[in-house]
């Protein structure tokens, strides 16, 4: 595929605290969101801190869980909280996610709650 095809290449980074639940939480929000938003196009790399110290002071890391965008441009950090797929989203600029579509329900409203005519 052609890089307009398929849009730009993500590149990311998850830096990590071993194997805490946050840190678990956080990896399992981040792969799922590559996996439903960015598939194909993203590549994730998981670094715990434990393991690598090197990295995190190079990277200048402060603050675990660190989710680092590198590209595409502009790169941005997002730290704290990353369990909660709408608010990575936001930070990456992905918007909100995909909806699932809604089919009326038996009582005959839409899917945004109103009655049908």
């Amino acid at each position: 595929m052609t890089e307009d095809a398929s849009g730009p290449r993500w590149s990311l980074t998850l830096y990590v605290s071993g194997a805490s639940p946050r840190s678990a939480e956080a990896i399992a929000t981040v792969r799922r969101i590559c996996d439903e938003d960015l598939a194909g196009v993203a590549d994730l790399d998981v670094v715990n801190a434990v393991e690598h110290p090197r990295r995190v002071i190079q990277d200048r890391i402060i603050a675990l869980p660190t989710l680092v965008k590198r590209a595409p441009a502009p790169s941005r950090q997002l730290v704290g909280d990353l369990t909660d797929p709408a608010r990575v989203r936001l930070g990456l600029d992905l918007g909100p996610a995909n909806p699932t579509p809604a089919t009326p329900s038996a009582g005959g409203t839409t899917a945004e709650g109103g009655d049908r005519p």
